[in-house]
């Protein structure tokens, strides 16, 4: 899926499940019914029980909510750590125009602009988009968990909610506190800072997820709370809003200050994204 610093385009904690056809490190053909991690515009993380080869090319299949199938092939092209689940692969559509997922990415230029990142459905046609809310969609989302916005499909504004088909569960995140700047110098922060009531999910490796109360989002970062302490340097991915059981969006940043709370027994943190690569 490509380093933190150069991913093309932002990561969707997502649970799609697809059939897989193969062959394994033995030379061996199966069939294999697998299920995402990740996803992003050019592939997925993707977890199977199978053992791999780096480089080779596999099919694989999709079921849509709407009834449509998609089929595409794609190439081996690193390798996560073994789990309980099996192995854990990231893959890239070799036909790298195709939209497999039949969710809408914004282009990577527009992810400047982005205040928060969130995966969202239109509730009259159900296209799906990765949605840079602002901050008008921002409040009316941490208010309602719906909001109003163009739908390119119906050519009309339209409500946007979460969409339902996502398997990620999480444990109960934590209670808000007081708000702290974003993480950037005065110079850096060329844009408003919005206080938050929304749940953060954290994270420096795959599997270890930390919930954490954001205090305050702008499009250079974010502030939160959290009982584990990162290290000012430290590469971490976040995820603002998160919703357990729903697609999550994980933006790679890192930390720039981190302040002690002992009376609250946690500590303040001001993280800045890492900007990707076109």
């Amino acid at each position: 899926m490509g380093s933190r610093e150069n991913r093309r385009s932002d990561r969707i904690s997502v649970s799609f499940s697809l059939e897989v056809d193969g062959v394994d490190a033995e030379n061996r053909p199966f069939t294999e019914t697998a299920r995402t991690v990740v996803v992003n515009r050019h592939g997925a993380l993707l977890t199977l029980k199978h053992r791999l080869r780096m480089e080779q090319e596999l099919t694989i299949r999709r079921e849509h909510t709407n009834g449509t199938k998609r089929e595409t092939q794609v190439r081996v092209v690193a390798r996560d750590r073994e789990g309980p689940d099996g192995f854990g692969y990231g893959v890239a559509f070799v036909d790298q125009k195709l939209d497999f997922w039949g969710i809408e990415f914004p282009s990577p230029e527009r992810a400047a602009d982005a205040v928060v990142r969130l995966l969202v459905e239109c509730t009259h046609c159900r296209s799906q988009e990765l949605a840079y809310l602002d901050s008008r969609e921002l409040k009316e989302f941490e208010t309602n968990h719906l909001f109003a916005r163009q739908c390119r499909i119906c050519e009309a504004p339209t409500i946007w909610k979460q969409p339902l088909e996502s398997m990620h569960q999480t444990r109960t995140a934590e209670s808000r506190n007081e708000t702290a700047p974003a993480g950037s110098s005065p110079a850096e922060r060329e844009t408003t800072r919005y206080d938050t009531r929304l749940t953060a999910c954290v994270r420096q490796d795959m599997g270890k997820e930390e919930m954490a109360v954001c205090e305050n989002v702008s499009r250079q970062g974010i502030a939160f709370r959290s009982r584990n302490k990162y290290a000012e340097g430290a590469q971490i991915e976040v995820a603002v809003p998160y919703t357990p059981g729903m697609a999550n969006v994980f933006v790679p940043a890192v930390v720039v200050h981190v302040r002690a709370l002992p009376a609250a027994g946690l500590f303040r943190h001001g993280v800045k994204y890492v900007r990707k690569e076109s």
